[in-house]
């Protein structure tokens, strides 16, 4: 289990690349503490040292409208691929919004609708 203080240091962390530290990004830390060895401190450490190889991009980091919502699958964070922009006069929705894309390792697609 993730302890409060280390769940602020997680998402101050996991924050530079877009992600938050809730539902399955938190359930993906969690299994990383089990199996590691070391001290909370450390923990956090290895966090910093591999983020950016656990959250990868195609191009830049999402730029969330609303929450972040990083995606994953099979228990592991997928690639972002981009994101499309819908301005409101597109009718879609109420407000500007916006389409993140996600694609993990074996080709499965997933997208986020947020909405100003």
């Amino acid at each position: 289990m993730i302890s409060d203080v280390m769940y602020s240091n997680l998402l101050a962390v996991v924050s530079n690349v877009g992600a938050d530290i809730t539902g399955e990004c938190e359930q993906f830390f969690s299994g990383l503490l089990t199996n590691f060895q070391g001290t909370d401190e450390e923990f956090v450490q290895h966090v910093q040292a591999n983020v950016d190889r656990w959250f990868r991009v195609i191009n830049s980091f999402p730029a969330w409208i609303q929450n972040a919502d990083w995606q994953f699958h099979r228990g592991k964070p997928m690639v972002f691929v981009g994101e499309t922009p819908i301005p409101k006069a597109a009718g879609l929705f109420h407000d500007d919004a916006c389409v993140f894309v996600f694609l993990s390792d074996d080709g499965v697609t997933k997208c986020v609708i947020q909405v100003s």
